[in-house]
């Protein structure tokens, strides 16, 4: 999508969305002052609060208050119990807390801009492939508008994220001008039932390097096979095309949270069903993520016996020391079976995949971290080749170490190194061969 437009439709979603907010005010003059609602007891910004901006108030217009819009305050961020060392990438992970907390009524705006430069070089083992030198800039710029009705206690809240790309190669999963689209109906802090588009809660975590939409994340890449993407639990995850999403949310305390999530719609030419529960366990020092799924496309072809069925379950467990250290360890089984249009099971596109890695941040000084990580990946497929005496197998190793400097509050640079293997055995007569990544990134981020 062009900038201008990306402009243009903020612009009208804000406009509309401000209207219908001032005409829900007006019949409901029973609504609680939101400034007498406690914030969560920490915030994301807590190591510098002096830098949150002040809340403008309400400007009354023949007696009919028009609701704020205002940037997200950090009281929007819950933290009841620690996310993660300030800066690191737990931090920047909500463990399935409700948020945006926003008890009042109004329109909050936030989002972020990145950008990338970066290299990368691919030595490929394959005979009759090319290897690969590339350079790589590239950028993202999000706009998050979530428009909220809150009488302190229960909510309705909607949130769109418009998004503008600059020559991201490595695409986001299928549209590239909105990620979030959703509303969501609850009570603060204790259930919430929410519809539209959107990730779920995340089980895997990864840290401060293999980012989504980068070159490192792909990895070890090939031109006639695909090297195994980690597995997370995250058949159901994404944010596929055409594809609706419904959860149910609970939080029966400040430590323990719940979510049922679901997929159904359409994905390339199948129709989708899938449910994906979650549990977090979280005392702020010690964390435990929980989650399965499992995820059915039959063919929408009158008489067609095709489809898949994938399924797959896994964890994590990471603890957070004070202000200094953070580490996690991550696992994950998934399974695909595949069947053709005749109803014949199909042996080839049939597999089980196996994920695990570490990872581990800590602070140097003040404002400067370092990471790292390390994640390996195992695909089979069902199909036994006798020539061979063995299945289709593919491994991919994936690791990365990373430097970050909060520059000011808000703005952070982060360069990133990482190293990448996949080794390849096809069958039908392939070659066995091995593929070699080495990358390095360096990107500016600003939060907003």
């Amino acid at each position: 999508m062009r900038p201008y437009r990306t402009v243009g439709l903020a612009s009208l979603l804000v406009i509309a969305l401000t209207s219908a907010a001032w005409a829900q005010d007006a019949d409901d003059s029973d609504e609680k002052d939101a400034a007498s609602e406690p914030a969560p007891t920490k915030t994301a910004a807590a190591d510098d609060p002096a830098t949150a901006p002040p809340a403008p108030p309400a400007v009354e217009t023949t007696g009919r208050p028009i609701p704020l819009i205002e940037l997200l305050p950090p009281s929007a961020f819950p933290e009841p119990v620690t996310r993660g060392i300030p800066d690191g990438s737990l931090a920047g992970t909500f463990h399935g807390l409700q948020w945006p907390y926003y008890p009042k009524t109004g329109i909050g705006v936030s989002g972020y801009a990145w950008v990338d430069s970066g290299y990368e070089t691919i030595k490929r083992g394959a005979q009759n492939q090319q290897d690969i030198d590339y350079w790589l800039q590239q950028g993202r710029v999000l706009l998050r508008v979530t428009p909220t009705y809150s009488n302190g206690e229960y909510f309705v809240q909607g949130q769109a994220e418009l998004v503008a790309n600059k020559d991201q190669s490595t695409r986001q999963p299928d549209v590239a001008d909105t990620d979030d689209l959703w509303i969501k109906v609850g009570k603060w802090n204790l259930w919430d039932i929410q519809l539209g588009r959107y990730e779920g809660w995340e089980v895997y975590h990864f840290g401060m390097g293999l980012d989504l939409n980068t070159l490192e994340r792909q990895g070890a890449s090939d031109e006639a096979f695909s090297a195994p993407a980690i597995y997370g639990v995250t058949y159901a995850f994404n944010r596929p095309a055409s594809v609706g999403q419904a959860a149910v949310h609970l939080y029966p305390t400040e430590w323990l949270r719940f979510e049922l999530g679901s997929q159904f719609g359409n994905e390339f030419g199948s129709n989708t069903l899938a449910t994906r529960p979650v549990v977090v366990f979280d005392i702020g020092k010690v964390k435990v993520k929980l989650g399965a799924e499992y995820k059915k496309l039959t063919d929408q072809k009158e008489g067609s016996k095709g489809l898949t069925r994938s399924m797959g379950g896994g964890g994590s467990f990471q603890v957070v020391l004070g202000k200094y250290l953070e580490a996690g360890v991550n696992a994950a089984r998934g399974i695909q079976d595949r069947f053709a249009q005749d109803g014949t099971y199909d042996e080839k596109g049939s597999n089980d995949v196996y994920s695990a890695g570490i990872f581990a941040n800590a602070r140097i000084v003040d404002r400067l971290l370092v990471g790292g990580g390390f994640n390996y990946t195992y695909l089979e497929d069902q199909h036994f080749d006798t020539a061979l005496m063995r299945n289709e197998k593919f491994n991919h190793v994936q690791t990365f170490g990373a430097l970050q400097y909060r520059i000011v509050q808000s703005l952070y640079a982060k360069a990133v190194v990482a190293w990448a293997n996949a080794d390849f055995a096809p069958n039908f007569g392939g070659e066995v061969f091995e593929n070699d990544m080495f990358s390095g990134r360096v990107r500016l981020l600003y939060l907003f």
